[in-house]
């Protein structure tokens, strides 16, 4: 016996040996994969650190300067810190020669401050082999000794955008290597002497004891003996207190013994279970066959749902019959094992779901480990990237990085995520293809039962065409769609923002306001197209006489603002004129027709002592209109002691008055009356506006009027005299019998008004008051400056039965040319003939004509300005039909209206 203990000794030896022979050539082989893994994952991210098209076919020696090569070395030595490789680098060939284009530094090397430029460095030292890699074009692992040591390294064959030729490649030290060999020796070394000491104290008692085993055999066989039977009692307990059903059965399936957990999960005691007849009472065909099978001998399987015998419990459960057999190998019975596993099989159909929900979500759902290793990506992670699942798992998420995303941003999100806490961001990053996208991402970090994070989960998702469409939108809203400059309201944020920096930093900027003279020509005679063809070259004009920092806009209409940046009323004086100078050579051409553009404009001066963005603007519109009063094509610069710019300074405050009033319906309606001088008929009424001041005063229209006109205010005045004219005739027209009709004045801002057409339209066909009752009156200059526009607003209110006079007729150069062109009923003579007409005979003479070229073409005449009896005397012999003024009435408030016909209807009744 004691020879058989030395055999197995030795076979036991033999057997540590060559475990440990074979552990160790595994792990070799496995610690070498692990390394060209790490390699060739280090060697592939360098291109991707690199600038992009950093290797084309035209590199040369110089291409890149010592500062933007440290760049590159400093990006690749970072990455390397953080694996296991000591140099990333990447080479050429040209010629015979092997060429540096860029390499990683380690940490000494930096340290030391000597000069790290190696584009187009030589590679001196390289092994010959490295030229398989250039010419075969497959990846090569050497291990290789150089200048720089000895080392392990990988050598990839790389192809850059224009498909020339590179090899990009990564080095570890070969004492690295064997460092972690003889690490691993060590372990398996120890281990051995483990095994063997545990060995020698056993060798040791059996040559120590050899005779008293003998003796003492028997005492050993008593007490295993005792040891069985307490054995048997702790194996009675574990099967009562076991977590699962365990019962025993006879060859006839009645159950002779149940723990206690079986008896829970039917529902039931041992006293109903212990002698229950499985095959004669279960119903569940299943598990009737299960049980079946173990009484053939096979292990008898179940697995679903089940309701217990008497229908009071319902369960998912899992059932195994296992067979005993006696000595003779007859089978006598069987053990079961149940186990209710519904909460389980709950929990499974919930992940079941929650995988299925990951797997089919429209968003990506990346999972990685700790270290940001990627474990898990969802099929729209592929669809979205372009990455399929085996090209990514195992790495970084940074293969998505596009370079756009700021370290501060990855610094924060790892602080974050380490913290414990939900990240939330925004990436810019590159799909497999090289297209970029807009990622939207949440990630949060997975926890342990201890709190310690083990994994990172991401949901991504590609917003790119949200960011595209909300980008448009916000391109939309702050620039104008005709030219794609800015539009008023960016442009005035970013006043703000130069007004507050003159503030702040004591620095000078010029304004500059601009206004194409007579835009409105070319618009009339070509069309809107034309006018639109004509701003868009304009601005291109513009835009070439400006530097980059400089900000042009169009506010709207045929203007355009410049704000010159950092200049001085000089520089600003010096771009309006190479403007204007560059407009006398342009012509702009339309089909047939030829136009030479001209403008007017404004300067001032923006520095610590302008109040606001809004004084500023108002400043240089001033000035710019000012230039145009003075004969156009020429600019202005603003100064607070010009007269004129004070006139134009109190239109803009009348322009805030205005827009008040109408907010707080502060005008008044007044009436002047019309009567007629050749026959017998009602008098009709000149409507005319007064504005009610805050302190209470009435204004005439003289004061605000220009200001309207300025700042295009105009029709929304007439909106409103219009409206509330209507609205008294409405509410008074049983009164108004007496009254041939109510004229109602209209700007020329008014006649090109389409919403405003349309809503008198609506409101005479929807009205009660006639048609015929109302009048309306344009000026003779307004009408031929909006010559077309006016055609069809008379005649669109002339179907309905309104009536027009031409008003101030007569003070036009072509006053007569025009008058064919415009279907109005009346002329209303200009006062400034009228008022003269008995000393001076050339006015007479005007108003004589007028009356009777008048009433050649079917018109009837109104002489306005009328001061005097001997004045409304000399009209009736002239045969004009109408006078208004003074000496007939001065303006009264409208519902004075009201009082003449109650005087007429008591005279009436006095006559009677």
């Amino acid at each position: 016996m004691t020879g058989r203990v030395y055999i197995a000794v030795l076979v036991y030896i033999a057997w540590v040996v060559l475990y440990l022979v074979w552990d160790y050539s595994r792990e070799q082989s496995r610690i070498y994969e692990k390394i060209d893994s790490t390699l060739t994952t280090s060697a592939l991210a360098a291109p991707l650190l690199l600038p992009y098209s950093f290797h084309h076919r035209d590199m040369k020696p110089g291409d890149i300067d010592p500062a933007n090569d440290l760049k590159n070395t400093l990006q690749l030595s970072q990455y390397a810190q953080n694996t296991d490789a000591i140099y990333l680098y990447t080479l050429i060939k040209k010629g015979n020669t092997v060429y540096f284009t860029s390499s990683s530094a380690t940490e000494a090397e930096l340290a030391s401050g000597k000069e790290l430029y190696s584009y187009f460095e030589p590679y001196e030292t390289a092994d010959p082999r490295i030229n398989e890699v250039f010419a075969n074009k497959v990846p090569l692992f050497l291990d290789i000794t150089d200048k720089w040591g000895s080392f392990r390294s990988v050598f990839i064959p790389q192809t850059s955008p224009d498909g020339s030729f590179f090899i990009t490649a990564a080095d570890m030290e070969i004492s690295q290597i064997e460092s972690l060999l003889n690490q691993r020796l060590a372990q398996q070394l120890g281990l051995a002497i483990i095994f063997l000491l545990f060995l020698s104290p056993v060798m040791f008692t059996f040559s120590a004891a050899q005779r008293r085993w003998a003796n003492n055999l028997e005492a050993s066989v008593r007490k295993r003996t005792r040891e069985l039977h307490d054995s048997e009692k702790r194996l009675s307990s574990i099967i009562e207190h076991s977590p699962v059903g365990i019962f025993h059965y006879n060859q006839d399936s009645v159950i002779t013994m149940i723990n206690q957990r079986f008896g829970e999960i039917l529902g039931s005691s041992d006293k109903v279970l212990v002698g229950f007849n499985m095959l004669d009472k279960l119903t569940d065909e299943k598990l009737r066959a299960a049980l079946q099978d173990a009484l053939n001998g096979k292990v008898g399987l179940f697995e679903g749902p089940y309701v217990s015998v008497t229908g009071q419990r319902k369960m998912y459960l899992i059932a195994e019959f296992v067979p005993l057999r006696d000595a003779q190998g007859q089978i006598n019975g069987g053990v079961g094992v149940f186990n209710d596993a519904t909460e389980q099989q709950t929990t499974t159909n919930t992940l079941k779901k929650l995988s299925m929900a990951v797997e089919q979500s429209p968003n990506v759902v990346v999972i990685t480990d700790k270290s940001g290793q990627i474990e898990y990506v969802n099929p729209r992670f592929t669809d979205i990237t372009g990455y399929y699942p085996d090209e990514v798992i195992g790495k970084n998420p940074r293969l998505l990085n596009s370079g756009e995303t700021t370290a501060e941003i990855y610094g924060d999100l790892w602080k974050t995520l380490l913290a414990g806490q939900e990240w939330r961001g925004v990436f810019h990053n590159r799909k497999k293809n090289g297209e970029l996208y807009w990622a939207e991402e949440v990630i949060s970090p997975i926890t342990n039962n201890f709190g310690e994070i083990t994994h990172f989960i991401a949901l991504q998702e590609d917003i790119t065409e949200v960011r595209r469409i909300s980008d448009e939108i916000n391109f939309q809203t702050t620039h104008d769609s005709l030219t794609g400059l800015l539009n008023r309201r960016q442009f005035e944020n970013e006043l703000t923002r130069i007004v507050e920096h003159a503030h702040n930093h004591h620095s000078h900027h010029v304004l500059c306001f601009i206004d194409i003279d007579q835009f409105k020509i070319v618009n009339d005679t070509c069309g809107h197209m034309a006018g639109d063809d004509l701003l868009r070259q304009i601005s291109n004009l513009i835009r070439d006489k400006l530097r980059r920092r400089d900000i042009l806009a169009r506010p709207g209409s045929d203007e355009f603002l410049i704000l010159l940046e950092n200049a001085s009323l000089a520089q600003g004086e010096r771009v309006i004129q190479m403007i204007m100078n560059d407009l006398k050579k342009f012509r702009f051409q339309w089909e047939d027709h030829n136009f030479q553009v001209e403008i007017s404009a404004g300067l001032t001066v923006i520095d610590p002592q302008t109040s606001s963005a809004i004084s500023a603007m108002q400043d240089v519109d001033t000035a710019c209109y000012t230039a145009k009063d003075a004969g156009r094509n020429r600019f202005h610069i603003y100064n607070d002691n010009d007269e004129q710019q004070l006139i134009r300074k109190g239109y803009i405050q009348w322009a805030s008055e205005i827009h008040h009033a109408l907010d707080d319906n502060r005008f008044q309606l007044y009436v002047q009356p019309i009567v007629p001088l050749q026959k017998k008929q009602n008098t009709g009424y000149e409507v005319l506006i007064r504005l009610l001041s805050e302190s209470g005063d009435l204004v005439a229209p003289g004061a605000f009027l220009p200001a309207a006109e300025r700042y295009n205010i105009a029709s929304q005045i007439d909106r409103w005299v219009i409206r509330n004219t209507l609205q008294w005739m409405a509410k008074n027209i049983d009164h108004l019998d007496h009254i041939d009709s109510l004229a109602i004045n209209l700007s020329g801002q008014s006649l090109g008004d389409d919403a405003l057409l349309g809503y008198i339209i609506r409101s005479i066909e929807q009205g009660v008051v006639p048609a015929r009752m109302i009048k309306f009156e344009i000026t003779e200059t307004a009408a031929i400056a909006n010559l077309k526009d006016a055609q069809i607003f008379i005649r669109s209110l002339k179907s309905l039965g309104c009536r027009f006079a031409l008003d101030d007729f007569g003070s036009g150069l072509s006053s007569f040319a025009y008058l064919k062109n415009l279907p109005v009923d009346l002329l209303k003579i200009d006062g400034i003939f009228v008022r003269d007409i008995i000393t001076d005979p050339i006015d007479e003479a005007m108003v004589r004509s007028i009356n009777e070229v008048g009433h050649i073409m079917g018109m009837e005449t109104i002489a306005e300005f009328v001061e005097t009896d001997e004045i409304m005397e000399r009209l009736r012999q002239l045969g004009v039909d109408y006078a208004q003024g003074y000496t007939i009435s001065r303006p009264r408030p409208i519902n004075t209206i009201l009082d003449t016909a109650t005087a007429t209807a008591e005279t009436s009744s006095e006559q009677a």
